[in-house]
């Protein structure tokens, strides 16, 4: 819940300096009467000008010495104009000491987030990790009014400069940070960003920094994310990609889900309407699709699209070169329509030839807050009577998007608002990379192994949820996602983009999954080694880093080889679930299946 004395500090920041000075100019009116009341009984002649001299005296303590009887009004100007005088040099002096007050704040903070960018996206990061309890130091080239009072008002430690600059990020303390989150509006930015912090970076103890670098193109993020930057011994940095609009596809379609809640029937005939195919419509369309395939009674079975865009047919054939397979899953009306115009107003296109409703979900997808809103009440004025819920992406939840909650919202059922900023600027979501997102993956494959073997966390604290993991558990369940791609290289095997949706996921036979676990075996017992873990011929103990299977692995017991032979036997539906797939390298040494 908003704190009301921030709601009064905000009001405060916009009046401020108008009140300041209509108090300045009230001791200077009310000090001149003051003057001129106090001098008639007295026979002193005073002029303009001398008025307005002994008035303005007031502001630096001088002439308020005044014979009673003092009238009311210069009583009032010789506290008004001090106090005027203390609060604007108080506010000079702040500022002027503004920077070396954030150099110490900056030089206490530890294992903290630095957020470079401090525009809208930035700022809603900044805020949404400092509501979660995260340290966060902001770096923004533009030391505007508008990005220093945001980032001030959600408490964090700003560092003026660019941030592709080594030294900038040196002073947000970088080498001692836990993250580094490159949120620039230029995705080449972004990329030096990630460059930078290499040397930045410089010093680090042995956990690697993650860098998460936004990528706002779809498709560059898809190709850069086919590749896994993991932190070796010799690289301080773990880089990784994050995309606003797939995050954002993914939680619109999480909240208003397009073929029924989970866990229910589906939708026997899902039609979805998309106004706008622009970066955030490619998104749920690519989306809807992948989920689809996962709901769907038959292989054969597909769902319908109607696409609304000004250029819809040339981007809808895009769309589907980019993504072999989606005409199979899918039908995708493409429909050449100018939003407002006469053709879009009438809705011909929502209702087939019998005047019945083709629509089950509608989500409207532009850029623009205005254009949003205004499409999904159009839309709505067609499908509301029908039941078809319409979603509106807007920029956040307040502002417009506010119109369609309460009692403003009223009459405007299964119309609804979705925040891209607010709902996903979110840590979890930002740091649940690739990278992140197996490692979490293998955890809870982990977790449900042991438990099938009778084990609890009382028993083998590695059962903890990832949230109350500690810290080096989970890094070594990066390590442990971080080294597939070598592992698997080794074995004659590469992780590529789920790219055809129409090929059945690629498995290991038993022989190639002996020497990949072989090879993870090999790989887990030199980090255990390196960490200071020992071997032990008792139970294993984590306070002591002790362990039995610190041996080769032809001296492992069964048991032992069969945790890491199950990783591999699952890796294919994790990395599905991610969007990833398995292909054999074209280098490859070992027999094809």
């Amino acid at each position: 819940m908003r704190s009301p004395l921030r709601g009064l500090a905000r009001v405060w920041r916009g009046i401020e300096w108008p009140v300041v000075w209509a108090l300045a100019l009230a001791a200077v009116v009310l000090g001149m009467f003051g003057w001129s009341q106090h001098a008639a009984p007295r026979g002193e002649r005073l002029g303009p000008l001398d008025l307005l001299y002994r008035s303005l005296q007031l502001f630096v303590f001088e002439s308020g010495n005044a014979d009673p009887p003092v009238p009311w009004t210069l009583e009032a100007a010789r506290f008004l104009a001090p106090l005027v005088a203390v609060y604007t040099a108080s506010k000079a002096l702040l500022a002027i000491f503004a920077d070396q007050m954030q150099q110490l704040r900056l030089w206490r903070l530890r294992d903290h987030v630095v957020v470079a960018g401090g525009g809208r996206t930035g700022r809603a990061l900044a805020r949404a990790f400092r509501a979660r309890g995260y340290p966060v130091a902001v770096v923004e080239r533009d030391g505007t009014v508008e990005t220093l009072a945001g980032c001030r008002e959600g408490r964090c430690a700003i560092v003026v400069g660019d941030a592709t600059d080594p030294a900038i990020l040196r002073r947000a303390r970088l080498h001692r940070a836990r993250n580094l989150i490159a949120v620039c509006g230029d995705d080449g930015v972004n990329a030096e960003i990630a460059v930078a912090a290499h040397e930045a970076a410089a010093g680090r103890g042995a956990s690697p920094l993650s860098c998460v670098v936004h990528v706002f193109d779809p498709e560059l993020w898809r190709l850069l994310s086919d590749r896994w930057f993991a932190a070796t011994g010799r690289d301080p940095v773990r880089l990784e990609f994050f995309n606003l609009y797939e995050k954002g596809a993914r939680a619109l379609l999480d909240e208003h889900p397009p073929f029924g809640a989970p866990g229910v029937e589906p939708i026997r005939s899902p039609h979805l309407l998309v106004a706008g195919l622009g970066r955030f419509g490619e998104s749920v369309v690519v989306r809807a699709a992948r989920g689809w395939r996962r709901v769907r009674a038959q292989a054969s079975d597909r769902f319908e699209i109607t696409v609304v865009d000004r250029e819809a047919r040339a981007k809808v054939d895009s769309l589907g070169l980019r993504h072999p397979g989606l005409g199979e899953l899918c039908a995708i009306d493409a429909q050449e329509l100018e939003v407002g115009s006469p053709d879009f107003e009438r809705g011909a296109f929502l209702f087939d030839d019998q005047g019945r409703c083709r629509i089950t979900i509608a989500y409207v997808c532009f850029d623009d807050d205005s254009l949003s809103l205004s499409t999904a009440l159009t839309l709505h004025a067609h499908l509301g009577r029908c039941g078809v819920p319409v979603v509106a992406r807007m920029e956040r939840e307040a502002g417009l998007a506010s119109l369609l909650g309460g009692r403003a919202g009223a009459g405007f059922a299964d119309l609804h608002a979705f925040g891209l900023l607010d709902r996903t600027c979110k840590p979890e979501l930002v740091l649940a990379g690739s990278l992140e997102t197996l490692a979490r993956a293998l955890h809870e494959r982990y977790r449900r192994e042991a438990a099938e073997r009778g084990e609890t966390s009382a028993t083998n604290p590695s059962m903890a949820a990832w949230a109350e993991l500690p810290d080096h558990l989970k890094e070594s369940n990066r390590h442990l996602a971080a080294s597939l791609r070598e592992e698997l290289a080794a074995g004659g095997f590469e992780i590529a983009p789920e790219r055809d949706w129409r090929a059945e996921p690629r498995r290991f036979t038993e022989s190639e999954i002996e020497v990949l676990a072989r090879l993870e075996h090999d790989r887990w017992m030199a980090e255990r080694l390196r960490d200071g873990w020992r071997w032990t011929d008792g139970a294993k103990d984590i306070g002591r880093r002790r362990s039995p299977d610190l041996v080769p692995w032809e001296d492992l017991t069964e048991a032992a080889k069969e945790k890491d032979r199950v990783i591999f036997r699952v890796l294919p539906e994790l990395l599905g679930e991610a969007d990833y797939a398995l292909r054999r390298s074209t280098n490859s040494s070992m027999s094809p299946t």
